[in-house]
């Protein structure tokens, strides 16, 4: 009787020891999840820098300093160059394909707007998406299919892939921001967490995102004129 009621502490002792690192990762994404998302900004500048600082610079010092490890275990690598080129090319397409659908199947031709400046000037356009979204790609691809895909990779396989998009999803929605002009970025967070997560590196993700991205606000420019 002695002998089975010992074993009880330690067996919640083991679960706590062996998930110590996933609990505590998690417990910090969360704090720069909420951060992000509820500290309050005035303008573009601004919500770039705080989404700079509490989602890819603690992650970062929270990887170095308190878990001790390199950020390429966290998805900052260019590993892999062929296959991961070929599975980039593979998810790159078929991401159009599901833009190209949306625009001829959904309410998303019409409620997916960009402001008359970008549809009348190309440097503006160039301006808006090599700065501002590819700034804004950057950010949550870092955040989401580097480090908190890889937080939970190890534990959950590829349901991981489908628990960050699921985080992202819950980021415009406790920001009231869900909307066909989300849409882009939330199913990127689906193909591009896929290909995060087959490539080992959000690079991937991050450079077929922009792409995707720079394609389809073009299409949509030409498609309005």
């Amino acid at each position: 009787m002695y002998h089975y009621h010992q074993k009880i502490p330690k067996t919640k002792q083991g679960f706590f020891s062996i998930n110590q690192e996933l609990l505590i990762s998690f417990a910090v994404a969360i704090f720069c999840f909420f951060s992000s998302s509820f500290f309050p900004a005035q303008n573009t500048a601004q919500i770039i820098t705080k989404n700079i600082f509490f989602l890819v610079l603690i992650p970062s010092l929270y990887i170095k300093l308190i878990l001790n490890k390199n950020l390429s275990d966290f998805g900052w690598n260019l590993k892999n160059n062929a296959l991961s080129l070929r599975w980039s090319i593979g998810v790159t397409v078929f991401t159009l394909l599901l833009f190209y659908l949306m625009l001829n199947f959904t309410q998303f031709k019409s409620d997916y707007v960009l402001e008359n400046y970008l549809k009348n000037s190309f440097w503006l356009f160039l301006v808006y998406e090599l700065i501002i979204i590819n700034f804004r790609i950057f950010i949550f691809s870092y955040f989401f299919q580097g480090f908190l895909l890889s937080i939970f990779q190890k534990q959950f396989g590829q349901l991981a892939i489908a628990i960050q998009a699921g985080l992202f999803f819950a980021l415009f929605f406790f920001t009231k921001n869900i909307s066909w002009q989300t849409a882009p970025l939330i199913l990127l967070s689906i193909t591009g967490g896929f290909l995060a997560y087959k490539t080992k590196s959000f690079f991937y993700s991050y450079f077929m995102s922009i792409f995707v991205i720079i394609i389809l606000d073009a299409y949509v420019i030409y498609l309005s004129k």
